[in-house]
């Protein structure tokens, strides 16, 4: 916490850091929208505060522009057409910050005195940069290299039948889902990630990993088409895939991958492959901790967000901090 309010102390102090993660308008690359004069930084004075700014240095034009104009993480461009946003930029990185220190909103809330509706949406903000690396991913895998896989069923459990009842926990025929319809078009987590027919569950979690980073996938049905699909578009054929014996694993080696299969109702590793999956099955405990425990679940749209920011913090373990200034450097 000591950092974060180091850099935050003041308006010169909090432009400067960003400056130089280059995050804000830098003098050398920036130039009068008016008359393509060079610009100069500018302390303006307003209501008791200081706010940086660029001010055109020719004497007949002085134009103003905000620094944060050419990143539109830190602004939004209002009605007028004019960079705007509600919250200082020392105020912006601290929130930030707390993100990538996973802090939970409630704490966030209680620290900075802001609103839920202000927290949560910076919360979503921030998320916006691990989605946009996500987006530039490369395959995972390659020769002798192995991927382990697995699915999960990312959803609590009610105690000694007490608590509010789950779509998973309800009679099927009480929620009229056709047997038959296997439509690519039904939302799969409009009755808790529907599986087969009437049996309801969810939602269901897909999940690769090698031994640096795990992906995780909301899938509608586990069956062969759908994990078939995924493993081709994130693992580069000729790698090794570990996997347990669920049907829809069958038929990986007709695509190229070396598959080995440990069966768990016999061994945790296979005796003669070695293989296992124990690395995967690891890495649901902390997602089922975070995202059903201590957020109380998510909301069907948001929770591929969720999953992109489990990946994310995964690869960015140490200094998170930067590791984000760098990213949203990237693609800002």
């Amino acid at each position: 916490m000591l950092a974060i309010n180091k850099i935050i102390q003041n308006e010169e102090t909090v432009t400067n850091f960003l400056i130089a993660k280059n995050l804000l308008v830098n003098l050398e690359n920036i130039l009068c929208n008016k008359c393509d004069s060079e610009m100069k930084y500018y302390i303006k004075k307003e209501r008791g505060k200081e706010r940086k700014l660029l001010r055109c240095k020719r004497k007949g034009c002085q134009t103003t522009q905000s620094i944060r104009k050419n990143n539109s993480f830190w602004t939004y461009i209002d009605k007028n057409g004019r960079n705007n946003s509600g919250l200082s930029i020392g105020a912006q990185l601290e929130l930030v910050y707390y993100w990538c220190q996973n802090i939970k909103q409630t704490t966030i809330i209680s620290l900075t005195g802001r609103s839920h509706n202000t927290v949560c949406d910076w919360m979503n903000l921030c998320r916006d940069v691990p989605v946009r690396m996500f987006e530039n991913r490369s395959k995972l895998g390659g020769l002798g290299i192995v991927i382990q896989v697995d699915e999960c069923l990312l959803r609590g459990s009610r105690k000694n039948n007490k608590g509010r009842l789950r779509l998973a926990d309800l009679p099927a025929e009480n929620l009229n889902v056709d047997d038959d319809d296997d439509s690519e078009n039904v939302n799969p987590l409009e009755h808790g990630a529907r599986n087969y027919g009437k049996r309801l569950d969810g939602p269901w979690v897909f999940g690769l990993c090698d031994n640096k980073e795990g992906r995780y996938f909301v899938v509608q049905k586990r069956d062969k088409t759908t994990l078939h699909e995924i493993i081709q578009r994130e693992v580069i054929a000729g790698s090794i895939i570990h996997s347990d014996g669920w049907s829809g694993y069958n038929g990986l080696s007709d695509h190229g991958y070396n598959h080995y299969v440990v069966n768990h109702s016999e061994n945790f590793v296979d005796p003669i492959s070695k293989a296992h999956t124990q690395r995967i099955e690891s890495l649901w405990r902390p997602l089922r901790l975070k995202i059903v425990k201590n957020m109380c679940g998510t909301t069907p749209d948001l929770l591929p967000r969720y999953l992109i920011e489990t990946w994310w913090r995964g690869i960015n373990k140490s200094d998170t901090f930067n590791a984000f200034l760098r990213d949203m450097a990237q693609v800002f």
